[in-house]
């Protein structure tokens, strides 16, 4: 099945905004490549492929999606902010959660995908100071490490819960965009 909210028509495009080096079978749609990589027990590196074939607002979501059964008290405010922005994705909630993604504790899934929302667009650089853009694969790769971060807390239950995840995500490549009329 396609995947209609990627801008990606073959997964080498994919693969290079993760300095991958070139594969066979990277000539293909990103939606075979994924599904070949699951096959081949490589989970990880399709989470971190998901990560960067879906649009930075639905990575974000997939991140939280897997992250909030993870998310523990310390991680409260980082989920908080991240919900935040996913309900209204304006400027004042991305520095929220850059600033949450700061202040939370270090490389938790909550954290992380909190990272994600401040690297999803808009200048990375202090308020005062000359515009900053992200690098273009920093949102994804951060909602990815995410996701990733979440189901290492699942213990013997991870393959299971990346298992999950990369479902979640696969969910989320496969809607359709949203119109307005």
């Amino acid at each position: 099945m396609s995947w209609p909210r990627t801008i990606w028509a073959q997964a080498r495009q994919i693969n290079a905004l993760l300095r991958w080096p070139a594969l066979p079978g990277d000539d293909a749609p990103p939606e075979l490549f994924f599904e070949r990589l699951r096959a081949e027990g490589k989970a990880s590196e399709a989470a971190l492929f998901l990560g960067q074939a879906l649009p930075r607002f639905e990575a974000v979501l997939w991140a939280a999606q897997v992250a909030a059964p993870f998310a523990g008290s310390a991680d409260a405010a980082a989920m908080a902010a991240v919900q935040a922005w996913l309900a209204n994705p304006a400027e004042p909630q991305r520095r929220a959660a850059g600033t949450a993604a700061l202040q939370g504790p270090p490389a938790t899934a909550a954290t992380l995908a909190a990272s994600a929302v401040f690297h999803s667009g808009g200048s990375i650089a202090p308020p005062d100071q000359p515009p900053a853009a992200p690098p273009r694969e920093v949102a994804g790769t951060l909602a990815a490490v995410a996701v990733l971060a979440a189901v290492a807390t699942a213990g013997a239950d991870h393959r299971a819960a990346l298992d999950h995840a990369l479902d979640l995500g696969t969910t989320l490549a496969r809607r359709e965009a949203e119109t307005t009329p």
